[in-house]
């Protein structure tokens, strides 16, 4: 009749036909589809709009999108039959993690030490520009096209002046080799480094300090014991809320090597048990800090 439509059923033959490729699919996702397959299958999509179910062993939904189905289960495109199906994207997350977040251009102070190196390797993991300034450029083995090494000396306004422009932030990570000993080396560096800032236009600054500045008796031991370390980074930290900037003050516990990057932070006062916290996780909260735009003008305590 004109103006009538024609349904036409799929076969037991045919069914049995798709439901075999399907399963093959389902076995080896990246075997070139057969030409018969590819034709019975886009009859499949036509016929499936007007009945869902043809058969016990095979359902066929709607396209989910452009030129793709499920059968069985299984995710199969629609290709011609002398291509194979894409694989599957392992690195989804980071690439939608990418998308999501700008890439920055970040300049690290203290990048040879263990905590600096751990956030020279996760800003590039997270797609970043890196500068490592550091007074041994020999002792950075890694090699990456978005790492640049620069030699210099973080207690002189001038050199830092001519590296850190064009950056979007700055992460400091400087820390004294004897803790024991009388050092002004945190005081001068801050000193440098937010007056290079402010001459080169650089606003963003997360700093890495230690939690026994809060109150409590264990601290109170610890900046008792530590006294001239605790002296030192007390200055810096005070330099830094004083010039202006978008600073993070960043307050650990006691480090560690443990292999995991999960935190719990808190600010204005260190988190409640928290005695320890890998080295990773520091790296990944002052990496977070700047990118998701958080802690402005706070100090944060930070542990496991």
């Amino acid at each position: 009749m004109r103006g009538s439509t024609k349904t036409r059923f799929l076969s037991d033959g045919q069914c049995s036909c798709i439901s075999m490729a399907a399963v093959t699919a389902t076995f080896d996702c990246r075997k070139v589809i057969r030409s018969r397959f590819l034709r019975e299958a886009k009859h499949v999509r036509t016929v499936g709009r007007r009945k869902q179910d043809t058969s016990r062993l095979l359902w066929t939904m709607k396209r989910i999108w452009s030129r793709q189905w499920i059968l069985f289960g299984c995710h199969i495109n629609i290709l011609p039959a002398n291509r194979l199906l894409p694989e599957r994207n392992t690195n989804r997350a980071n690439k939608d993690r990418n998308n999501e977040e700008p890439i920055m251009k970040l300049f690290i102070i203290g990048a040879t030490g263990r905590t600096g190196r751990e956030i020279v390797q996760q800003a590039l993991a997270r797609g970043h520009q890196v500068t490592a300034f550091v007074r041994s450029p020999e002792t950075i083995t890694l090699r990456n096209e978005r790492l640049t090494v620069l030699k210099g000396n973080a207690m002189d306004e001038n050199e830092l002046l001519d590296a850190i422009q064009n950056h979007d932030a700055v992460v400091s990570a400087l820390g004294p080799r004897q803790v024991f000993k009388p050092s002004s080396l945190l005081h001068d560096s801050a000193l440098a480094t937010t007056r290079a800032m402010n001459r080169s236009g650089v606003k963003r600054l997360v700093v890495l300090s230690a939690a026994a500045h809060f109150p409590g008796i264990p601290n109170r031991i610890a900046s008792f014991i530590m006294r001239n370390h605790m002296r030192d980074s007390l200055a810096m930290e005070e330099i830094v809320q004083a010039n202006g900037l978008d600073w993070t003050i960043a307050r650990p516990p006691r480090l560690t090597q443990e292999e995991y990057s999960t935190y719990r932070s808190r600010e204005g006062a260190a988190p409640k048990m928290g005695f320890t916290l890998a080295r990773k996780a520091v790296a990944a909260f002052m990496l977070d800090a700047i990118e998701q735009k958080k802690h402005f003008h706070k100090i944060v305590g930070i542990a496991k």
